[in-house]
């Protein structure tokens, strides 16, 4: 019933004209201070800064004003500082692939091969209890999308990990175009064949990117099945592709990126798809990892790292970073993922965590809201005991739009 109730009034709003852009409330969280600092012994920017020793964010409303060393900064007189003393501070972690934080019955439909016209809004349930794992994780940022039993299931929504309301959760509606090129979708109806899939959806993307072209010019009536096709064409929305071994990684590049110009990442990425690497970083696309982490290479008999395939590329600019396809694997897991990518050849830890933060809101086409601790984004900030790659590290405190929404110490550790 409680379901039925959210879906009628979202159905309402959207009859008078609501727009999918949400104004964040402060809810009961008023009372909090609105405007101040932050002290810690370590602070990974994941942007141009690097890192930052014995650094200081001073926060307002919400926002970061500033990140810099204690010692160089000049905060306003009266302005409540929290010193975290050894503790790291981190950019909340972005998850590109998630399927939780809503209801599961309510999170694909099998209607059709291509769906442009479904969305996961309706489904998400602000409270819902695998949020509170994934905020004591580190995880601020997560993309929800539908499954991939067909090959476009309909659009994601990307939403923060805590909120009383959807208007609290929701990020960017719609978060992303779920695909899936290959994999799970041959299960569908008839049992469609790679040729049928490509073919269909091509189809599918390009009558929904004519159709925006043409609105965008007033040369077309409004369409309820391809309205969302109007971020794709202008490039503010990605596609999030389930896409894991070569052929199709490699049709996921050449159709989607090369032939119609929008904005895919690699989502699931596993198998032996890195052996399209090249392909990815010469187009532009990022390559999220998991939930697998490694493949037998059956023609040299050795276990090969996924995210160490791709790694070499990323000196061309692939962005490479990491997913848990949640519940697949528990999405307060998303820090493992890169430790294991670490363990397994990419060589680069600093990056490997960048892949959990900025790089991985690069890729959801985020960036410009989070992802990084530098002015002007949200103040989305966790407080670990020590490197998140580290498995004996653990979350202290965090916080999302500057508003603390777990303490360990106070509320105990839940993870």
């Amino acid at each position: 019933m409680m379901a039925f109730c959210l879906t009628f009034c979202l159905g309402i709003a959207s009859a008078i004209g609501f727009d999918g852009n949400f104004a964040h409330g402060d809810g009961p969280l008023d009372s909090r201070p609105r405007e101040f600092a932050l002290k810690a012994a370590k602070i990974f920017t994941a942007g141009e800064r690097g890192v930052i020793n014995h650094g200081v964010i001073w926060i307002a409303d919400g926002k970061i004003i500033q990140v810099e060393q204690a010692d160089a900064l000049q905060l306003p007189e009266n302005l409540p500082v929290v010193d975290l003393g050894d503790l790291w501070l981190v950019p909340g972690m972005h998850e590109p692939h998630s399927h939780v934080g809503a209801g599961r019955m309510d999170l694909h439909d099998y209607a059709y091969l291509t769906n442009p016209d479904l969305r996961t809004l309706e489904s998400i349930e602000p409270g819902h209890r695998a949020l509170d794992l994934t905020v004591a994780s580190g995880v601020t940022t997560q993309l929800v999308i539908s499954g991939s039993g067909n090959n476009m299931s309909g659009f994601g929504t990307l939403i923060k990990s805590s909120g009383d309301v959807v208007d609290d959760l929701a990020v960017k509606v719609p978060g992303s175009l779920k695909i899936a090129q290959a994999g799970n979708p041959e299960y569908w109806g008839f049992g469609p064949q790679r040729m049928m899939m490509n073919w269909n959806t091509r189809g599918t993307l390009e009558r929904g990117l004519e159709w925006a072209r043409k609105y965008k010019k007033g040369e077309a009536d409004f369409d309820l099945t391809y309205e969302n096709f109007v971020g794709l064409e202008d490039g503010t929305v990605p596609v999030s592709v389930h896409t894991q071994i070569y052929q199709v990684v490699l049709m996921t590049i050449t159709m989607q990126a090369r032939d119609l110009g929008l904005k895919p990442f690699i989502d699931h990425g596993t198998f032996d798809g890195y052996r399209a690497a090249p392909e990815a970083a010469k187009y532009g696309v990022p390559a999220m990892i998991g939930p697998r982490n490694m493949w037998f290479d059956r023609t040299t008999s050795q276990i090969q790292g996924c995210a160490a395939g791709y790694y070499p590329y990323t000196k061309e600019g692939l962005l490479l970073g990491y997913n848990t396809d949640a519940p697949v694997l528990p999405q307060e897991e998303l820090s493992y993922q890169a430790t294991m990518g670490v363990r397994l050849g990419h060589d680069d830890p600093a990056g490997a965590l960048e892949g959990l933060t900025s790089q991985a809101a690069q890729a959801l086409r985020c960036d410009h809201i989070s992802g990084s601790l530098q002015a002007g984004l949200d103040a989305d900030i966790v407080a670990w005991s020590g490197n998140p790659l580290d498995p004996r590290s653990f979350v202290h405190r965090v916080w999302i739009r500057g508003d603390l929404v777990y303490d360990a110490e106070k509320d105990g550790r839940r993870y």
